[in-house]
């Protein structure tokens, strides 16, 4: 930290809140606050608290760290983020095993304040091994605080679980952030591949595999939320394309499967998809896919550019 000096919580004169307070390197006040930091009575289990942790952390430029419900931290991929000093708050809520926020507070030093600057709402998988699913930049002016001076943490955690149910239910508008290591795997194995080199191609794209030690998990349980950017659709259909190429084929078809039904323009990966469910095995999913492949480089006058695999694989289905 290039500016902040220290930063102390001490429990304020209401017991159901803490004080939050920040000194910078010279010794003056930037943050006392008591409201930042609440109690919140949980209704899920009597006698215990929701509320927030507070952090201090530099951050590089074009990047945020985020921290979910195992404690684990990620840095993430964000064009728009600016190096510099930031508090965090993270929410904590006892019985929520699913799902957290960080809210980046970012330090302007001439005005001496933080000011909020992004809203993250990390997802795990429950259904596996517990690990961070994906992250989605949200609106802050969702929140109507614009800094930590005027920021009412029991106000905001309302509005957080309300804005959370709207991105479940209806898709609230949000941005997903890549992880940075999720990109340079992807890099890696990408190189590897145009290398011909399958045992690096193999190993690289395995870091993408999600489990624990009682095996991998089931790819319906989590390869769709986690790899599926659709902001970067070319990205997430060249991933499903290496998964298929390194021998994940059920990886591969359950992340092109969903990029078919989402884009069904994106002509490369029916075909992709179709030779994922033919390694699997199942033919007439492959047959389906491959037709429908044919159909739209047919319409596109491309159908001279169609591999030689696909007109003897349609089988049925062929026209």
């Amino acid at each position: 930290m290039s500016s902040i000096q220290e930063m102390r919580l001490t429990d304020s004169n209401d017991t159901r809140a803490q004080r939050l307070l920040i000194t910078d390197r010279t010794g003056a006040t930037v943050v006392d606050t008591d409201k930042a930091l609440p109690r919140i009575e949980n209704d899920y289990s009597p006698h215990s608290y929701d509320g927030y942790m507070a952090d201090l952390i530099a951050e590089g430029q074009g990047k945020v760290s985020v921290t979910d419900l195992q404690g684990e931290r990620y840095t993430l991929l964000s064009p728009a983020a600016q190096a510099g000093d930031y508090l965090v708050l993270i929410t904590r809520e006892e019985g929520n095993s699913s799902y957290n926020f960080n809210l980046k507070f970012k330090y302007d030093v001439a005005a001496k304040s933080f000011d909020l600057t992004q809203v993250l709402l990390n997802e795990n998988n429950t259904e596996c091994d517990q690990s961070l699913l994906s992250t989605y930049a949200t609106d802050r002016k969702a929140l109507a605080f614009k800094s930590i001076a005027d920021f009412d943490g029991t106000r905001a955690f309302g509005a957080l679980r309300d804005w959370r149910l709207a991105h479940q239910t209806s898709g609230a508008a949000a941005e997903k952030l890549m992880p940075e290591t999720a990109s340079s795997n992807f890099n890696a194995a990408l190189k590897a591949y145009k290398a011909g080199n399958d045992e690096e191609l193999k190993t690289f794209v395995s870091y993408f595999i999600a489990g624990d030690d009682d095996g991998a998990c089931d790819p319906e349980k989590y390869i769709v939320e986690k790899y599926y950017f659709p902001q970067k659709v070319g990205w997430s259909n060249d991933l499903g394309f290496l998964f298929e190429q390194a021998g994940y084929y059920p990886e591969a078809a359950e992340l092109l499967k969903h990029i078919t039904l989402k884009h069904p323009d994106r002509v490369v990966a029916y075909l992709n998809l179709a030779d994922a469910y033919w390694a699997l095995g199942k033919r007439e999913q492959a047959q389906k896919a491959y037709n429908q492949y044919y159909e739209r480089m047919v319409a596109a006058q491309k159908q001279s550019k169609t591999p030689h695999r696909v007109v003897s694989r349609m089988g049925d289905h062929k026209n």
